[in-house]
């Protein structure tokens, strides 16, 4: 085989989370969890790309013993 990859991958989440997606999205026009977690992404990565400093302010970035700047 020659390691091709395909157009998606899976990404593993707590089931708990996926079911309160599901709530939340109820009368949105989002057809699963999944289409809205690959908006709310998209969405991310966009503002990050756009200003990479938004990554470094999330709190769950910072590692014990680094000061944030």
């Amino acid at each position: 085989m020659t390691g091709r990859k395909g157009k998606y991958t899976t990404i593993s989440i707590p089931r708990e989370l996926y079911e309160r997606v599901e709530r939340i999205i109820e009368d949105t026009g989002f057809r699963s969890p999944t289409e809205y977690i690959v908006y709310l992404t998209r969405q991310a990565v966009t503002a990050i790309e756009a200003d990479r400093r938004l990554i470094y302010s999330l709190p769950y970035m910072v590692s014990s013993g680094e000061e944030e700047t």
